[in-house]
This record gives structure tokens, sequence and C-alpha cells, in this order.
């Protein structure tokens, strides 16, 4: 080895620079090429060659490689070196413990003089609410001073105290308002900083690890890298990740500025108007302008509308009050009418003089004049034809009863007969009148009982509210018309009505 801090190795020629502040002096505890104090951690730790020998790793990182191998700068025997380079040297441990023991470090620096500690111990009682850290020692002082060896912090007795003998006068002491964050410790091995971060996937959940979980426990063959450039990647990516969401939040800020605006032209906003009075005028927005078209249109729809209405509601009322004069002079010529031939029938039955009714077929309309039991009967006989059936309302004005005769030997004409009666029912003008239903031809075999018509009718329902009754009857024998007449007559002289039409 060369004086100086030089060294020849396999034909080369290497200067490694030493520190002005060491001394030459032989120590195991320091590096014997750069002449530095091995540290626990980073570039000082102290790594084992093949052969036997101790290097820093700063050291170990400035040899050239042959071959993949490292030649000790000593002996110069080679020690191969694998894909993790000089990180796959073996420490030596037994140096570290040692380490671990005495914490040796640079001499004192010249900085910390007993005046400069003086000052700082003003400083730091003047400002005892910010720097208000107790003495590890004596915790009724402040501290001043924190010792990188020790990791102690001190007030100025306890320091000068603490390090008053030779071997301990060389750890390094800063002000308190210089300690250098703490490196983080291996939760595993509490003693040892981490160092490394390991990149396998199962361990994500806990990938800090201190050299010996890399070389001896569950990282062991792991893919790891060094803490530092782990953490430089994770910085790096934070602040990406903070340039995006600084650009994304610009990209906010000009949506909600535009939103905003948008909001005052949908909403309006107050204008303020400089002319002395500094008075706010409102300018509408397009939401307002909107509900005031709105609003006209509307105004002027309900205007065409009421316009509309009246008159359609004139021409309404003009068309009934015609409408209703044509039939109301319609009606009292039909009155007249028929109060004409009435007249004209009665003095024709007058004239004949025929006391009883005879049977036959009504082909159109008939009348006739009955008198039986002392009441006397003016029958109109309509036909029942259907085109007859549409002229039957003509004759219900003044009506006090209704015969209704139809064919019991018939049962498909019978739903027919009870939609004419159901018809008959529902007139205003009969609502009044007494209802007798004549069940003819009941001498013919196979014809429907009187039960079975009103059954079939549904009279019960029909006809409630009304005096009806149902006689079975046949015309040709005049068989059961005198019942009926007899119930009718009844009927009629309770009612108080002597002269029946």
């Amino acid at each position: 080895m060369a004086s100086g801090g030089d060294a020849i190795l396999g034909g080369y020629f290497y200067t490694f620079n030493r520190s002005p502040m060491k001394t030459s002096k032989a120590n195991v505890l320091e590096c014997r090429v750069c002449e530095d104090v091995f540290g626990l951690h980073g570039d000082k730790v102290p790594r084992l060659l093949l052969c036997g020998h101790t290097l820093c790793h700063s050291c170990l990182l400035r040899l050239p490689l042959h071959s993949h191998s490292i030649l000790c700068p000593f002996d110069r025997q080679p020690t191969p070196i694998g894909d993790s380079g000089v990180w796959g040297l073996k420490k030596n441990f037994a140096l570290l413990e040692l380490l671990e023991r005495l914490q040796h470090c640079q001499d004192r620096p010249s900085y910390l003089t007993a005046e400069f500690l003086e000052r700082e111990h003003e400083v730091i009682l003047s400002r005892s609410v910010v720097f208000s850290v107790a003495c590890d020692e004596n915790e009724d002082h402040l501290a001043v001073v924190y010792c990188i060896v020790c990791s102690t912090n001190l007030c100025l007795d306890c320091a000068q105290k603490i390090h008053a003998t030779k071997t301990l006068a060389k750890h390094k002491r800063v002000p308190l308002s210089e300690k250098p964050k703490e490196t983080p410790k291996c939760i595993n091995h509490q003693s040892h900083s981490v160092e490394f971060a390991c990149l396998e996937e199962e361990c994500q959940g806990s990938p800090l690890m201190c050299f010996i979980c890399k070389d001896y426990g569950r990282h062991t063959r792991h893919k790891h890298g060094l803490l530092e450039t782990e953490a430089e990647k994770v910085r790096s990516s934070v602040g990406n990740a903070v340039q995006h969401m600084k650009k994304f939040s610009d990209e906010v800020n000009e949506s909600i500025r535009k939103l905003n605006f948008l909001i005052q032209q949908i909403e309006g906003f107050n204008q303020v108007i400089n002319d002395g009075n500094n008075h706010s005028q409102r300018v509408n927005g397009s939401a307002d302008e909107a509900r005031q078209r709105v609003r006209i249109y509307f105004k002027e729809l309900h205007e065409n509308l009421n316009r509309q209405e009246i008159a359609a509601l004139t021409v309404v009322d003009t068309f009934v009050r015609e409408r209703l004069c044509s039939l109301r002079q319609q009606q009292e010529d039909m009155t007249t009418l028929l109060s004409q031939v009435a007249v004209v029938s009665m003095q024709c039955e007058r004239a004949v003089q025929q006391v009883r009714v005879p049977v036959a077929f009504a082909c159109g309309f008939n009348v006739e004049t009955v008198e039986y039991k002392n009441l006397k009967f003016t029958i109109w006989d309509v036909g029942g034809q259907p085109k007859l059936r549409p002229l039957w309302k003509h004759y219900y004005l003044n009506t006090q009863a209704i015969i209704f005769v139809l064919d019991s030997s018939n049962r498909e004409r019978l739903s027919e007969a009870h939609n004419e009666l159901a018809k008959l029912m529902s007139e205003k003008e009969l609502k009044d009148a007494a209802l007798l239903i004549f069940a003819n031809k009941q001498d013919v075999s196979g014809c429907l009982t009187i039960e079975d018509i009103a059954d079939k009718l549904t009279l019960y329902k029909l006809c409630c509210g009304r005096s009806w009754h149902i006689q079975a009857a046949d015309a040709q024998s005049g068989i059961g018309l005198h019942d009926g007449l007899d119930w009718l007559a009844r009927q009629l002289v309770a009612a108080g009505v002597t002269d029946v039409v």
C-alpha cells in the first residue's frame, strides 16, 4: 500500500482521498484504505472479503471489477461479486457489534466550543416553548446538544461530563436545532437501521428490512433495492402524482369558473354601477328572459282562448234557442194532432156503439174505447212490428196504464220482448203507469209458465217500485182477459182514476 492513501492493484494506480481531519494512526475501527471510522449503516459499513480483510462499503464501490471479481488492495486476492454487486458481500458483524458498544465517530468539531454551547443554551432557553426537549440524563434540564453516536439529547453540563473521557470526546455532537432526522429501525432487529426495501409481491405490506433480514431473515434471496433508491422512486411518483393533481385541480378550478359564469348567465347577477353612488343593478339571466317569454306567450294564448270561448258559446246558445223553439213547436203540433185524432176516434166509437173488444191482430195503430165496471178505457193498440216501434214514444203522454202482450209459446223472441219492455220502463213519461202483462197462447203445449216468464224478464228487478201484474191468457177463448182487466181496474180505482187512457 503506498503512502498518502495511494494503492497499486494489478498494475493500476488508484488514489483514495483521505479526510484532512483523520489521524494516520492505525486503528482497527477505521478503514485501512480511506481511514474513515466504520459506521453501522450507509457507505461506511464494514464488509468482508474472501481473504479476510475488511473494507468500508464506499472503498469497495471504487474498486474495479475483473471478471466479476474485485481484488483485495492488500493481498490482491479475488472476491466474486454477484448480481447485487458490493451489497452482496457479508458485513463484518464483529466490528458492527463493537461499534454498537463504542459508537466511534470523528473528532469533536471545532465549532462546538463552550462559547457556542453557551449561546445555544441561551437560544434554547429563550425559545423553550418551541424546543421543550428535556435532557436524557437530567429531566430537570433542557437539552442543548444532540450526540449522534449516543443518540441522546443532552444539556451543556451533562454533555461535558459524559464526553469528558478521551474516547467519548470523539463523539460527534451538533446543536439541537441541527439534530439529524432519525433513520428508521428494523421492526425485527431494533438495533439495526433499515437499509433495503424488498421488491417481492408478497412483502409489499412490510417491505423495509435491515441487512440481517436481507441476508438471514425472511427476505433471504428476495429481490431488493436500496432504501434511498426506492424512496427516491416513491418521492418521484408522489411528485408526479402531485403535479397531476395540481394540473387536475387547475382544470377543475377552470371548470368551476366556467360553471359559475354559466350559472350567472342563467340566473342573472347584480352589476355595480360606478356613478359615485355605487348602487347595483340587476341583470336578468336567460332563465328570467325565458320565463318572461313564456308568460307573454301564454297570456296572449289565454286572451285568444277567451275570445274563442265567448264566440263558441254565443254560437251554441243561438243554435240551442233555435232548436228548442223548433222542437217545442213540433211538440205542440203533435199534441194538437193527437187530441184531434182522439176526439175523432171517440166520436166514431160512439157512432158504432161497439161494446166489446174484437180479437184481431194489430197491423197498425188502432184506438178503442171500452167501458168495464164503470170505468171507461181508451185503449191505443199500437203495432208490435219493428218498423212501428219507434212511433210508440208519441203515445206516452198522459198514459195511466200499459198492457204488454207477449207470445208465451215463442221462446226465441222472449229476449227481444225483454229488451223492448226494458226500454218502456226506462221512459220518464211512463214512470207512474201501471203495467199489465198478458202471457198469451197458454193453450199451446210447451208454452212457458208465468213464473218462467217473470224470471226470464227479470220483472222483480225491472219493475221495482211500480205496480205490475202478469196474467196467463188465451186471446181466442178469452181465458184470463177479464182477470187481468179486474186487476187493472182495481189499481186505477185505488189511484182515483175513472177515465183511463
